[in-house]
């Protein structure tokens, strides 16, 4: 098995120092107060004279482009669509969306309101794509991923009603505490603490589980409030703590969980205006090389080079392009069925790869969720198919807002996908009803993306259970000859803009290293 150690060296060997030093970040073998390096510095005039044909205009192939470009590469970059971004999809009024099922919607969202039906935050340890967000200009606010306002809602606890996130938090702090209190008190840890620990932690637990003075919780205030305190008599008073019956069920508290995960912690970010900005911004560079609506329909290998055949969507004229090298940044469960001369290992690597699958259904409403519910921002849980409620980040106190009343993923999202249109959207808002009782008649204008219907994606992001392990993933990682694969799949933080940002890097440093019949580039470009 190899070691991760071994497999830093071998990305070093085949990737040079950025992607070695991307994959150590990503896999926690660095220092947090070291920064992220930057994309691979190519020489002026390195690429002159070489061409490069990127297949697919999402963030990974406008990465390829914008980088190589610099360098004196000639790209070009074929994107089937007619619009960049791949799974970077921001949805306003008068956007179509039409999935391979057949449906059609066309947004009637209010001018200024917008979803992010892909991509929709930034950890911000995700420096490579906050680094083309710093470089490019691109304004940036914050996402409020978690509120403790927000809500816990199952039909099988609490009798259904909705449980406070808080209170789901601060009570399960004080009945652990209280227990783990009792069996500090009881001796149970004689053995494994000192008694100066002991009383150490007893005062810790007092204070982090919000302890009563006889080391018991009978509820606090940060759990929220039953009566609220105001002035005069008005002293206000905490809610009944939960049972620990009901805060032991995974339906409670796996949500208060959600934000623990290296990737959903605060702070995080997103672009003022949509998630849209940031393949703009690759546009406004590199417009002048992309061809839109050219869907590819043959990847051939010529003389020592490629011979890309596509179909020209808007004049049906079908034509070939040629280069030295080519970009497959196109998703693996699409290009499997486009004809190629990849080797056959490779076509069975692609073929095999797992897709997870998405489904988001989001809704324009009055900001009821603010002024009435005191929500700004964040997610709530439930056990139905929609898995969460989201609430918008932005325009505190605007007279609109878009709310998703599902964002599901895998298997819970293939089912919920598998009902027709209307009855996911209706679906969507019965969740939103449960989590706000009264509130689901309040919903306008609904629409359902399933990523695993959507053209030329057809799905979210790939499914490799161990990319570390899976000799798909390494077989990709490097080239067929003179294609070469970039995307979210081939990188160790799969399903993020940051990982087709740092696959793109890797194989940019590849490309380059042959064009020049050289080493591998082993210094970045700072953002």
């Amino acid at each position: 098995m190899t070691t991760r150690r071994q497999f830093i060296q071998s990305l070093g060997a085949a990737g040079g120092f950025v992607a070695a030093y991307a994959a150590m970040r990503e896999m926690g073998l660095m220092g947090p107060e070291v920064a992220y390096a930057g994309p691979p510095s190519l020489a002026a005039g390195s690429g002159r004279g070489t061409k490069v044909i990127i297949l697919g205009g999402g963030v990974a192939g406008l990465c390829c482009a914008y980088e190589l470009g610099k360098a004196g590469y000639d790209c070009t970059i074929l994107e089937a669509r007619s619009r960049v971004g791949g799974r970077n999809w921001t949805i306003r009024g008068g956007d179509q969306l039409e999935l391979n099922d057949g449906t059609r919607q066309v947004s009637r969202f209010e001018t200024g309101q917008y979803w992010n039906a892909g991509a929709a935050r930034i950890p911000t340890h995700h420096q490579a794509t906050l680094g083309y967000c710093r470089e490019f200009g691109v304004a940036l606010e914050v996402v409020v991923n978690h509120s403790n306002s927000a809500r816990i809602q199952s039909d099988a606890v609490h009798g259904g009603r909705p449980i406070p996130m808080r209170q789901a938090i601060y009570d399960m702090r004080g009945q652990v505490s209280e227990l783990l209190g009792k069996a500090v008190r009881r001796g149970a840890l004689d053995q494994d603490v000192t008694a100066e620990d002991k009383e150490r932690l007893m005062v810790f637990l007092r204070n982090w589980g919000g302890l009563n003075p006889d080391n018991l919780y009978r509820g606090s205030a940060s759990a929220g409030f039953a009566a609220q305190p105001g002035a005069g008599t008005a002293i206000g008073s905490h809610a009944d703590p939960l049972p620990l019956s009901s805060l032991l069920d995974p339906r409670v508290w796996t949500g208060p969980l959600f934000d623990d995960d290296i990737d959903m912690q605060p702070t995080m970010l997103q672009p003022v205006g949509g998630m849209d900005r940031i393949p703009a911004a690759f546009e406004a560079r590199v417009g002048r090389i992309v061809r839109k609506n050219a869907e590819v329909r043959r990847i051939a290998r010529q003389d020592s080079g490629v011979a890309i055949t596509y179909l020209d969507k808007a004049t049906r004229v079908t034509q070939v392009l040629t280069g030295d090298f080519a970009i497959c940044t196109i998703p693996l469960k699409v290009l499997k069925d486009i004809p190629s001369d990849f080797t056959p290992a490779y076509r069975q690597a692609i073929a095999t790869t797992p897709y997870g699958d998405a489904v988001k259904v989001a809704f324009e409403s009055d900001r009821w969720w603010e002024h009435e519910d005191q929500i700004y921002g964040g997610l709530s849980f439930t056990d139905r198919d929609s898995t969460v409620v989201w609430y918008p980040t932005g325009g505190f106190h605007g007279r609109k807002g878009i709310i998703l009343g599902a964002y599901s993923w895998d298997r819970v999202a293939s089912r919920l996908g598998a009902r027709p249109l209307a009855d996911q959207i209706a679906y969507a808002a019965t969740t939103i009803d449960k989590m706000h009782p009264g509130k689901g008649q309040r919903l306008t204008k609904g629409m359902s993306i399933h990523w695993a219907k959507v053209p030329y994606s057809l799905g979210p992001w790939a499914g490799f259970s161990d990319t570390a392990t899976d000799p798909r993933f390494a077989l990709l990682s490097e080239p067929d000859g003179p294609f070469y694969f970039a995307g979210e799949h081939l990188s160790h933080v799969g399903a993020w803009q940051q990982g087709a940002f740092l696959s793109a890097h890797r194989v940019i440093a590849q490309i380059d290293a042959r064009a020049r019949q050289g080493r591998v580039v082993d210094a970045a470009r700072p953002h």
